[in-house]
């Protein structure tokens, strides 16, 4: 694959709606992109990307075997919250001590995704504010409303920002990176769980009893973010309410589309990590851990849902102490 001077090879991990666009927009500006997919998966050696601007075809090559690759200066991982171990093991492969990794993921865990194979200053965790949807193995539609990526300021950012730039979906820098990242986990942990159980999408808030059930998971997401260092307004909770309001109509959720089309369900990262803070700082979230229990016995994976059920148990005998 012939390269533009001075535009490095890409590494992108997970062929998702994210991966894929990531990836077509990279290719497009000459990065040679190296797609990397699940062992036994039909390669993906072309990329179509279609937003307001048109439709664009790109080359990428494809990798389904972490074995066979070898470090990257720029790796970036788009890989589902749920599918950790498929991600580290390209990591292992990928990453060495001059390899930078863009984690463009929901959650934020994004550094302890990492951990293993990378240190802190090899690290920048990314918000994705883009709308990615993907059509087929190979296309993806975006669509956006002001800058589509966020990025800390430190100096990991600063590094990745010329490569993100490329992507021409804006970047948008951030002093602090804890509380932009709970601002955005604020409205995922509970728009997503609750679109998936009601196989309903954002009109579901219009409902008052969704409403209500929404505004009371979003101030217990908030009471956690605060004891995570997060500054969260009082108003936070409207505030991540009126954003779900802004919604064009019928839209949807990540969590909704993977019940949908029989998919795991991105849960554990969400609302699982919520839970899971809330107990290291003492605090209780009774309603996230029962949506938590609910959305989790969607999934098909007993291990997981068992989990889950650990966790509300666990949960639940706070309540009662």
């Amino acid at each position: 694959m012939l390269s533009t001077p001075g535009y490095d090879p890409v590494a992108v991990v997970g062929p998702g709606a994210v991966g894929l666009a990531l990836a077509a927009r990279l290719a497009g500006q000459g990065h040679p992109v190296t797609l990397c997919g699940r062992p036994g998966t039909a390669p993906v050696t072309v990329v179509t990307s279609s937003d307001e601007h048109g439709t664009r075809t790109v080359d990428v090559e494809w990798h389904s075997e972490p074995a066979r690759v070898h470090p990257f200066r720029w790796v970036v991982v788009a890989t589902k919250l749920h599918q950790k171990d498929a991600a580290r093991a390209w990591l292992e492969r990928l990453v060495d001590s001059d390899t930078l990794v863009v984690v463009a993921q929901n959650g934020i865990e994004h550094r302890e995704l990492v951990a293993p194979h990378a240190t802190h200053r090899q690290v920048v965790p990314t918000l994705v504010q883009f709308n990615a949807e993907r059509h087929g193995r190979d296309r993806v539609g975006l669509r956006q409303d002001g800058p589509g990526l966020v990025i800390g300021g430190d100096a990991p950012g600063r590094r990745a920002r010329p490569l993100l730039d490329r992507t021409g979906l804006g970047v948008h820098t951030v002093a602090d990176f804890t509380t932009a990242a709970w601002r955005k986990l604020m409205v995922n942990a509970v728009a997503n769980p609750l679109t998936a159980l009601t196989c309903r999408r954002v009109e579901v808030f219009g409902d008052p009893s969704v409403r209500n059930l929404a505004a009371t998971m979003l101030a217990e997401v908030a009471a956690v973010g605060r004891a995570e260092g997060a500054r969260l307004p009082a108003e936070a909770v409207d505030e991540a309410l009126a954003w779900i309001d802004t919604r064009p109509a019928g839209a949807g959720s990540s969590m909704l589309a993977d019940r949908l089309a029989g998919r795991r369900l991105e849960y554990d990262g969400l609302l699982g990590v919520v839970v899971r803070r809330a107990r290291t700082h003492a605090l209780t979230a009774p309603v996230c851990a029962m949506v938590l229990a609910l959305v989790a016995a969607l999934d098909t994976a007993p291990s997981a849902t068992a989990a889950a059920h650990d966790t509300f148990k666990d949960q639940e005998q706070q309540w009662h102490k």
